[in-house]
């Protein structure tokens, strides 16, 4: 659970205002580990509100601070736990692992299902066989393709010159 303090600067506050806090706060505990501390500092100018919340956190010298208004001193409690609660959880996020799950030892490493290129492994078997007939034969398909491809580009650009002229 969450320490609350709530201290109010030129005039009163409103009756409930302390449990209405306390309320509110209560969502933020899911972001904290352990104890945390808030301080709500607010303020009342003239007809507005203005608001200050500082949550010590159960990290040591993690520390959130916000500042927000409003017409109404409820209004004005309920911003600054929504800014803290943003700050919080953008904190955790910055703290999570983004690794992802660790594999199962039993699991292997998803293949790419990518047809025409050999894997790595493949490459290196053939380059310290020596070179089979068959790798031979795939790099000269691949050669043929790439040179059918430069040529269907250069009729490409010779239509698109002649549409030109037209």
């Amino acid at each position: 659970m969450t320490q609350i303090s709530l201290t109010v600067r030129h005039g009163g506050a409103p009756d409930d205002l302390q449990t209405y806090a306390v309320e509110k706060c209560a969502r933020l505990d899911k972001f904290l580990r352990a104890e945390a501390r808030i301080e709500f500092v607010l303020e009342r100018d003239h007809e507005a509100w203005k608001g200050e919340a500082i949550l010590h956190g159960s990290r040591q010298h993690e520390r959130f601070v916000a500042h927000e208004g409003h017409a109404e001193a409820h209004g004005c409690v309920e911003k600054l736990v929504d800014r803290i609660a943003r700050q919080l959880g953008r904190s955790k996020e910055r703290r999570k692992d983004h690794h992802g799950p660790a594999m199962d030892v039993d699991a292997s490493a998803p293949r790419d299902a990518g047809g025409d290129e050999p894997s790595y492994e493949e490459v290196v078997r053939r380059e310290l066989d020596g070179g089979t007939d068959a790798g031979k034969a795939g790099k000269a398909a691949r050669k043929a393709a790439k040179k059918a491809e430069k040529q269907a580009a250069k009729a490409a650009k010779k239509d698109t010159k002649r549409g030109g002229r037209k």
